[in-house]
């Protein structure tokens, strides 16, 4: 959905037949984001605040702020608590807390703008606290079967990576076999 339940084309065509009858009146156009935040929710499963507005293809809320698109739970924390630290990102804790729910563009916890519900985390603890990092971090062996040991892992960003993996990439790349 773009704008008022339609997507952007057929939102665009209702929108000039409004402007040329004169039914034509924007949402909150020139309104202050805590008003578009406010004016653009409904209440959610688990105490979350769900934003009902534009909803981009990761499944993120986006409002418009001076001109500028912004995730409208970043918007609203900003709005209510204050910068988010340098580094750090947003975790929506309510996603952490329904096990039911698997994650990805239609999770309902991705609308979420209830300040009590964001924590900021570094990427690395929100990718262990979400649906893939805990089911990564109980893995014991790579994908190509090598074990997830010291001598075998290494750590970059918050990931493990497989050294055995790493080194035959690396062979292949170099002066493996042509294929």
């Amino acid at each position: 959905m773009y704008a008022r339940d339609r997507c952007q084309r057929c939102y665009l065509k209702l929108r000039a037949l409004l402007k040329q009858t004169g039914q034509f009146a924007p949402i909150l156009l020139h309104g202050h984001a805590e008003e578009k935040l406010n004016a653009r929710t409904e209440p959610g499963p688990g105490g979350c605040v769900l934003y009902t507005g534009t909803i981009n293809p990761r499944g993120y809320g986006e409002l418009s702020v001076n001109g500028a698109s912004r995730l409208a739970h970043r918007v609203a924390y900003e709005l209510k608590v204050g910068p988010i630290p340098a580094g750090l990102a947003l975790d929506h804790t309510c996603h952490n807390l329904d096990l039911s729910c698997q994650g990805g563009p239609r999770c309902v916890h991705r609308r979420c703008i209830n300040v009590e519900h964001l924590e900021p985390a570094t990427l690395a603890e929100n990718t262990r606290r979400g649906r893939g990092g805990v089911r990564n971090a109980i893995k014991t062996h790579c994908p190509a079967g090598h074990a997830y040991d010291a001598e075998n892992t290494y750590l970059y960003d918050g990931r493990r990576y497989c050294k055995a993996c790493n080194r035959l990439r690396e062979w292949v790349g170099t002066r493996g076999p042509a294929h």
